[in-house]
């Protein structure tokens, strides 16, 4: 099938996990899937590697050579980028500003936590949909060192990817959901990565982004570790703590049951974890399941590790998802 306007590549590359979903747009119908592809690389992209340009070069060719042996021709790519190499940061504006000083104020913000004065970022922005007619609006600011996206398009130079878009995997996450489950207006709702190496939490208030927060389960320190050693119960008494905690701390409720759901995802969703949370909570928790209200193509072959844990890939499909604004 020729690419065209109406397909997206979303990439997605968490240390040495790669993965692409393509899917395809059509102006009718119903969205379909043409393409999934997981492959573990050699090389992992980390905050080392990514100073590294021969390392940088050395992923970029891996990748080129799996798209040479899955006849993957790219355009409309979306590359998706881990949350520890971005900042993300929500604040209030006044619903009448002036495009200027929006531009300025984000600007401060950027500032405020800027490793060295020398520190270049690329910024994007975006206000936040609300059905209230409020005096104060809120923005979400995106921003990423510009040291990391020149890292990155050299990858993409020797992975010769055409890439229009770099997502992060928050947003990616949260799209994934919003095509495929039903969200209620006013409702609160948590995803819960749960990944080898620690979980990341993220509260979406009335369909809107409200936080993120990352927490560590291993040693500081400790790159050999993962969660295979730290038995599913504490995982779960952890995702609990953590989730009552950010309730608490940001005056959403007084417990657990003040969410409407709760997602998880991620490459280390382990079924009595998610066993134990469903028996400790009146609430909605699943597995995410990104394919849910997508069609995949009959020329799809989906290996037995996506088809039983569909979750590994709520960012990779949530990334293709996007447009390419």
């Amino acid at each position: 099938m020729d690419n065209n306007e109406n397909i997206r590549f979303g990439i997605y590359l968490k240390r040495n996990n790669f993965k692409l979903v393509e899917i395809e747009k059509p102006s009718t119908g119903q969205l379909r899937i043409n393409r999934l592809i997981q492959v573990k690389l050699d090389s992992s992209l980390d905050a080392k590697t990514i100073q590294n340009e021969s390392q940088i070069v050395e992923i970029g060719k891996q990748v080129f050579e799996i798209f040479n042996a899955f006849n993957v021709e790219t355009k409309n790519a979306i590359f998706t980028l881990e949350s520890p190499f971005a900042f993300v940061k929500k604040f209030p504006v006044d619903s009448n500003i002036l495009e200027n000083d929006l531009i300025d104020q984000i600007d401060w913000e950027v500032k405020q936590f800027s490793f060295s004065p020398d520190d270049e970022y690329i910024v994007d922005f975006q206000q936040l949909n609300s059905s209230d007619e409020k005096p104060i609006k809120e923005i979400i600011v995106v921003s990423v060192r510009e040291k990391i996206i020149q890292q990155l398009k050299k990858l993409f130079s020797a992975a010769k990817m055409p890439v229009s878009v770099i997502d992060l995997d928050v947003f990616a996450a949260i799209r994934a959901i919003e095509i495929n489950y039903d969200l209620k207006a006013g409702e609160l709702v948590s995803l819960v990565e749960i990944d080898n190496k620690g979980l990341q939490f993220t509260i979406l208030k009335d369909k809107n982004f409200f936080l993120s927060q990352e927490v560590s389960l291993l040693k500081s320190g400790s790159d050999e570790e993962d969660l295979s050693a730290i038995d599913d119960i504490e995982i779960a008494r952890v995702i609990s703590r953590e989730l009552k905690r950010i309730i608490q701390d940001n005056h959403l409720g007084e417990n657990i049951e003040c969410l409407g759901k709760i997602f998880l995802y991620g490459d280390a969703v382990r079924d009595n974890i998610l066993e134990n949370l469903q028996n400790n909570f009146n609430v909605r928790i699943d597995k995410t399941n990104p394919f849910r209200n997508l069609f995949i193509g009959p020329k799809v072959s989906i290996d037995e590790s996506i088809s039983s844990h569909p979750e590994t890939f709520t960012v990779c499909v949530g990334s293709a998802l996007r447009t390419k604004d």
